[in-house]
């Protein structure tokens, strides 16, 4: 049976981009299971008791059932260096529990995070989607491996737009930033283009 995690970002109380979410896991489990009855996801998280303040992770196990909640506080990690991976193979349409494709790629370089290449085009991190500067707009992939939240999210507002990128189109980036349900452009570290290799 098909299991799945979602990741919802709480701040100081709030569910960050619910509708992104609800729409995902009511989607994942039509298609997988078979299940029509659809999660209120609001009512679901709101049932839990958290802490008020600070911003925490709500992990989510499920399947046709949900299977586990967690509330862990969270902190962006620091990324030094990002390596260009090639995998023509990989595919993550959907948020799997099972990660394995990732933590072999990643297990596979010596850099803090991997950014995967698939069929020449540049997608995704092993945890996030990437957003580009040029100077003036912030720009995402159009070729993806999971259409996160955080970057439908950003798509919808504006703040962002999407455009096929390849390997040798970094070079006319000045920056980037990891972008994902617990990092919105604001809150995420501009690094220099540079730390790509």
């Amino acid at each position: 049976m098909s299991r799945f995690i979602e990741s919802i970002c709480i701040m100081d109380g709030k569910i960050r981009n619910l509708e992104f979410h609800r729409e995902r896991m009511n989607r994942s489990r039509y298609k997988f299971l078979g299940v029509e009855k659809e999660i209120d996801l609001e009512k679901l998280i709101l049932s839990h008791t958290f802490p008020p303040n600070g911003k925490y992770k709500c992990r989510m196990v499920y399947g046709a059932e949900l299977e586990s909640v967690e509330f862990i506080p969270y902190r962006i990690k620091t990324i030094r260096s990002v390596k260009l991976k090639e995998n023509d193979e990989i595919e993550y349409p959907y948020k799997f529990l099972d990660r394995k494709a990732f933590e072999l790629l990643s297990d596979s370089v010596m850099q803090d995070e991997i950014l995967i290449v698939k069929n020449g085009r540049v997608t995704d991190t092993s945890f996030s989607n990437i957003v580009f500067f040029d100077g003036k707009n912030w720009i995402t992939p159009a070729s993806y491996l999971l259409n996160g939240t955080m970057r439908q999210s950003l798509l919808k507002s504006g703040k962002i737009t999407e455009e096929e990128t390849n390997p040798e189109d970094l070079n006319r980036f000045i920056s980037f930033k990891f972008i994902n349900a617990m990092m919105d452009l604001e809150e995420s570290p501009e690094l220099d283009i540079s730390v790509i290799r």
